[in-house]
């Protein structure tokens, strides 16, 4: 069986199944939506739309909910001409049909569907599967978006994080601040290369998310599955948001979005009220637009230059009598913690803004080396999630992140036996900076979505290259851009399709 990612468990047995006209299927109403699903695909790959029944014993295929697996977790029994389908929740469901879309070879057409007979057990390594796309930098719509989660949730990535806001732009309608749509979300040039040389251009671009596209996107995902996830970053990244709104600056001198790439040191203040108002007013209205149980609130790159010749950042830092900027970031950061807590929400903040004193609540997304000592301790005893720079930054050339490189991430590298249960998973990140189009966003993330999702559910990578295989198939019949040179390489996988 070439099933992607690869299940824990998986086995032929002597028999073929065929799928015929008058091929019934079984299912209870509370998961009737995706027998329908399994139905529409059949339907579309052989040309003939199998009835529904209510008597069990009429059904060959069979959907069929078992309390005792795991969360997620699936099991497919295809023998003696009935396919039994089990699981244990919507997801688990829907991860089924999507192996069966796999063993069935649907989306190919075909005069009939046969298969072997077979045994697939199956749930996932890691709870969180997820992919963040940088809309910031360059904005891509609701449409794009769409065909993202579509691909995460064939191939059982759960998480699509939104990076709605950075120096570059603000790409969120937040409707008590609207400056933030009207200044904030256009930028005048960008930083570009070309022949060697770097320079900004005068091409403006912008764009922005509606609340209606959020809604839209949300709701769509959620039939796949998959939670957004939103970052507001703060206090640093926010250049364009303070373009529109100065005054929450330490300055008060910026003017404009920034067209640069890089770090800036314009940051919020955070010795003015102002600031902690403006960003839970911007909080409230992202909790009340995407119902994932976390909000990002990024935290990394802060430089503290402004803040140090900030009066009133001096005069907070000296009535709350804390020990340096640090700690004035990990204050900030608190306050907007128990804003979103008291909502329901878990706040998620990259590693370099994680400090000793660090509520323990916030998950840390591990993107950079951790430093041995302060690092190390500020990371002990909470939930991380796995996103390392070195394997899953798709925008980086496919020279210096080969397909082979993607699927050596191991979450657990570093992380002693008896922490590995706060791994919550893994992320892949798509910066886009230097992608301007979709047909660059697909060929930066296809195929090493699929790599990413074979390490974050279950990374038994025997026969990676071959079980891709129908992948690509998938992306040319779909005309999606992707990056199928490595299958010319030696180098990248070895005779036996295995990862050197």
């Amino acid at each position: 069986m070439k099933i992607l990612p690869n299940p824990q468990k998986s086995e032929n047995i002597s028999g073929l199944f065929v799928i015929g006209k008058n091929s019934k299927i079984f299912c209870e109403n509370e998961y009737l939506s995706q027998a329908e699903r399994l139905a529409d695909l059949i339907y579309g790959s052989c040309g003939y739309f199998l009835q529904f029944t209510d008597v069990i014993e009429e059904a060959q295929i069979i959907f069929s909910r078992d309390d005792a697996l795991n969360d997620e977790g699936y099991i497919v029994m295809i023998s003696e001409g009935v396919a039994t389908v089990t699981f244990k929740d919507i997801r688990g469901c829907f991860y089924a049909v999507e192996t069966l879309r796999q063993v069935f070879r649907l989306g190919v057409k075909q005069d009939q569907i046969t298969c072997a007979d077979c045994y697939v057990e199956d749930s996932p390594k890691f709870a969180y599967r997820g992919l963040m796309v940088d809309l910031s930098r360059h904005f891509f719509g609701l449409d794009t978006l769409k065909k993202i989660v579509e691909l995460m949730s064939q191939v059982k990535l759960n998480v699509l994080h939104l990076h709605l806001t950075d120096d570059q732009g603000f790409r969120l309608q937040i409707d008590k601040y609207p400056l933030l749509n009207e200044i904030a979300s256009v930028r005048d040039g960008s930083e570009v290369e070309h022949d060697g040389e770097t320079y900004v251009d005068d091409v403006p671009h912008g764009g922005y998310l509606t609340k209606q596209d959020v809604r839209e996107l949300v709701a769509f995902a959620k039939e796949h599955c998959v939670d957004v996830v939103p970052e507001i970053d703060i206090p640093g990244h926010t250049v364009a948001a303070l373009a529109a709104y100065p005054q929450l600056s330490c300055t008060g001198g910026v003017s404009e979005v920034r067209k640069k790439w890089g770090i800036s040191k314009e940051i919020l203040c955070a010795g003015n009220d102002d600031v902690y108002k403006f960003v839970c007013d911007v909080l409230d209205e992202v909790c009340e637009l995407f119902p994932a149980p976390y909000v990002h609130l990024g935290g990394e790159e802060v430089p503290k230059d402004r803040w140090c010749n900030c009066k009133l950042c001096r005069e907070r830092m000296s009535a709350l009598k804390l020990n340096g900027y640090d700690e004035l970031q990990t204050y900030m950061i608190e306050v907007f913690r128990k804003h979103l807590e008291a909502k329901g929400k878990r706040v998620i903040i990259r590693n370099d803004g994680v400090t000793p004193t660090t509520d323990v609540d916030i998950v840390s997304q591990v993107w950079t080396p951790v430093k041995r000592r302060k690092g190390a301790k500020a990371q002990r005893g909470r939930q991380i999630i796995v996103s390392p720079r070195k394997y899953v930054h798709f925008s980086r050339s496919y020279s210096l992140l080969p397909l082979k490189k993607v699927l050596r991430l191991d979450a657990y590298k570093g992380v002693k036996k008896a922490d590995r249960a706060n791994v919550l998973g893994v992320e892949g990140a798509l910066w886009t900076q230097h992608i301007e189009n979709e047909q660059q966003l697909f060929y930066q993330l296809l195929p090493r979505l699929d790599a990413l999702a074979e390490c974050a559910w279950n990374k038994r990578k025997k026969d990676f290259k071959l079980r891709l295989q129908s992948r690509l198939a998938y992306y040319k019949r779909e005309n999606l851009a992707f990056n199928d040179k490595y299958l010319k390489n030696k180098d990248n996988l070895n005779k036996n399709g295995d990862t050197d």
